[in-house]
């Protein structure tokens, strides 16, 4: 669920933000030492759950909650005081619970059962039944809807020639494009025989399992269609080639469709014919994971915007533009250990896997953030 905490103590914030990050139905996607910019970040950040202090300055939690109840009444308030007489004042606003400080593991485990019994999660793309559906970022699987298990291959030739016939569904490919690509090293009459033999076996497998599609063969070129499917693959390229631009309004689909790629295309397999492909993809996560983490920036949420820079640099440990980033981000956030560790990281990094030391322009702003964080203050 995704979560949101805001406590006027950072202490208590940290510590309420550490019982919840052990909890693996909650999802912190902000943290607040002021409620009223929890209010002004609500739409951004849609979350189902808010854990909230209640004695704060400027806005207190029970005015809080009836302020987000007038847009959003789906959301779930949970209050984390450290006084019992509000009670009263807490449940007139529906809160689903209100938990006494310390907050303890126990405590919190009660509230997430009381939590899971409203929540109401987005249909989740891969839930959707009774349809075709392909997933090949990460490991390879194929669904019909028989039982909704994988498909069991016949042979590791026969799952990637669909494979092929998948990634250019769109064309017709060539009869010897294909025996080259899954045969090189066969005379061309084996290789002929080996590719009929496969699409038989491919059209049975895929039809034992009710995966709907048709593959229909013309002057020597195949071509296959399927009526109604989900590919996540597909699903996430036409997404991110139709919306460029990070918004307000799109960012939560944004990181929606992001969590589609659990890896790289056919990242179990041995696919050389695919790498094309499969870097174009890894291009345009790149660039979304770049572009949400610009809206979080601008938006003050450095939170989110760390995740997504911290995606970038686990991907990439090598991304001077991501480390100079994520140092920024630390260094408005005057978390002065971990731009030092940012930097370390960067700095081994380029030296001991590629021989090089980081650009000057990336020594010379981590040296500018150091600089500027240790001037005293007026």
């Amino acid at each position: 669920m995704r979560t949101i905490i805001i406590d006027d103590e950072r202490p208590s914030l940290e510590l309420l933000k550490r019982m919840i990050g052990k909890n693996k139905h909650l999802e912190i996607v902000g943290e607040f030492t002021d409620a009223i910019d929890a209010v002004e970040q609500m739409e951004t950040l849609l979350p189902d759950v808010v854990f909230t202090d209640i004695e704060m300055t400027y806005l207190n939690g029970i005015d809080f909650a009836s302020l987000v109840r007038e847009d959003r009444e789906d959301i779930q308030i949970v209050f984390v005081t450290a006084y019992e007489n509000y009670a009263v004042d807490a449940f007139a606003v529906n809160a689903v619970n209100y938990i006494l400080k310390p907050i303890t593991e126990e405590s919190l485990n009660r509230t997430v059962e009381r939590l899971l019994k409203y929540y109401v999660p987005q249909q989740d793309l891969l839930q959707q039944k009774n349809r075709n559906k392909i997933l090949s970022l990460g490991s390879f699987r194929v669904y019909g809807s028989e039982d909704g298990k994988a498909i069991k291959w016949p042979t590791s030739k026969v799952k990637e020639l669909f494979a092929c016939l998948l990634c250019e569904k769109e064309k017709e490919l060539d009869k010897w494009q294909l025996c080259d690509i899954l045969w090189p090293d066969a005379a061309p009459e084996k290789a002929s025989h080996s590719l009929h033999s496969a699409m038989n076996r491919m059209k049975g497998a895929l039809k034992d399992a009710g995966f709907e599609m048709t593959v229909q063969y013309n002057n020597g070129r195949y071509r296959m269609d399927i009526p109604d499917y989900f590919w996540d693959a597909e699903e996430l390229t036409s997404y991110l080639k139709r919306n460029l631009v990070v918004t307000r309004a799109n960012v939560l689909r944004f990181e929606k469709m992001l969590e589609l790629c659990q890896g790289e295309l056919f990242e179990t397999e041995d696919y050389l014919w695919a790498e094309g492909l499969r870097e174009n993809i890894k291009k345009q996560c790149r660039e979304a994971h770049n572009g949400i983490a610009d809206h979080y920036m601008a938006c003050k949420n450095y939170h989110q915007a760390e995740q997504h820079l911290q995606r970038l640099i686990n991907d990439d440990p090598g991304d001077e533009e991501a480390a100079v980033r994520l140092m920024e981000l630390y260094f408005l956030t005057g978390n002065k250990v971990k731009l030092v560790q940012g930097y370390k990281r960067l700095d081994e990094y380029l030296k001991n896997e590629l021989h090089i030391d980081p650009k000057e322009s990336t020594k010379a702003r981590y040296q500018e953030f150091i600089a500027n964080m240790q001037k005293p203050s007026k």
